[in-house]
């Protein structure tokens, strides 16, 4: 079987978000599928690389995204592959071979909607997505949350959607003793203990603005400052004006993009991950929370109750003092805290992106 697979995002220098799931599936479907042909297609030179002897690399240029698509488009009507894999919500016009692509959070679409764009560029990014969903074969969805959002938003028959969770990096995400922490914590000049929001962009979704209203209406205020990651986005200026009304210019810490190495680090240091979004496709920090030992606050809507299990505290993310009494009760119960963290370990160990990539597998093999 040969398959071939938008791969644009392994060219960036850095991996967020869809780059990242491409990547980590993409080396793990090279660990348990030796004898299929993956052709990877990029606009750019990869700087990330599967090393495997079956997955083969074609750039195509120029850069620019639909020019790109144009020419993905020519290369597959001119070679023609079995399974056609594109691992984000949008797909080329007239190529033959069976289609899949990766749905991820199609309630994004909302933040996209509030945002400063012209009309025609929302209803460019709605229509595409919408011709995509129904053009497709198969879609891979990366929680029962987004399964449902794509069967109601797009109309989709249920059969049609897989639901292939998220995995980890296990190599990073894990148990760090404390001289690690401690060089984490004097790299980044945080010198008390600390509760947690990780993302890799301040987008709307994220629900930061109530986060920190939540962390200063909290009785350990003075005792924990509240570190929040990520590059400036959409809802950046509204952040930084929400800290500087409520008064706690010297209690949140912005520390913006953080390298990947340092994240797993920074979440075993931290006594609490605070992620009430108020959507997520799926919520990988929660697993990888999980996975440092660091117990977490999340929300009981969406994705994030089917990820978290038992083990985690549920919250509704637009009740602010429901998300402070729960912080409260974590930084004061020691007993709940560590009780936490076991089940967050435990929980953590059913997230492989080798799982992820077994059941991806099956999906490309029952097309052909």
């Amino acid at each position: 079987m040969r398959i071939a697979v938008h791969a644009k995002m392994m060219s960036e220098e850095r991996l967020n978000g869809m780059g990242y799931y491409t990547y980590n599936l993409l080396r793990a479907l090279a660990a348990i599928d030796p004898k299929n042909t993956y052709d990877l297609y990029s606009s750019h030179e990869f700087r990330h690389r599967v090393a495997a002897k079956n997955f083969h690399e074609k750039v195509l240029g120029p850069p620019r995204f639909w020019m790109t698509y144009l020419a993905f488009t020519r290369e597959l009507l001119n070679d023609p592959h079995d399974v056609v894999f594109v691992p984000h919500e949008k797909l080329p016009f007239f190529v033959g071979g069976k289609k899949v692509l990766t749905a991820y959070d199609l309630h994004a679409l909302k933040d996209y909607f509030g945002s400063p764009v012209t009309l025609t560029a929302k209803l460019h990014f709605l229509i595409a997505i919408k011709s995509a969903f129904k053009r497709a074969d198969k879609i891979l969805a990366i929680s029962e949350a987004t399964k449902k959002s794509v069967v109601e938003i797009a109309g989709v028959e249920p059969d049609k959607v897989i639901v292939t969770p998220l995995g980890y990096d296990k190599l990073l995400y894990k148990i760090y003793g404390n001289d690690e922490k401690d060089a984490v914590k004097k790299k980044y000049s945080l010198d008390r203990p600390f509760v947690i929001n990780t993302s890799s962009l301040l987008w709307y979704r994220k629900n930061i603005p109530r986060i920190i209203q939540a962390y200063g209406r909290s009785k350990f205020r003075k005792d924990f400052m509240l570190v929040i990651t990520g590059k400036k986005g959409m809802a950046y200026d509204e952040v930084v004006g929400e800290i500087r009304r409520l008064g706690l210019v010297r209690d949140v810490v912005l520390l913006g993009y953080i390298p990947i190495e340092d994240m797993p680090r920074l979440l075993a240091s931290a006594s609490a991950l605070m992620f009430p979004s108020l959507h997520e496709g799926f919520g990988l920090p929660i697993v990888e929370a999980f996975a440092c030992g660091c117990p977490v606050i999340t929300s009981n809507v969406s994705s994030m109750p089917e990820v978290a299990g038992d083990a985690a505290m549920l919250v509704d993310p637009k009740d602010v003092d429901g998300i402070a009494h729960a912080l409260d009760k974590l930084l004061d119960d020691t007993t709940l805290a560590e009780g936490l963290r076991l089940k967050g370990i435990e929980r953590a160990k059913g997230f492989s992106w080798e799982k992820t990539a077994q059941e991806t597998l099956k999906v490309f093999e029952g097309l052909v």
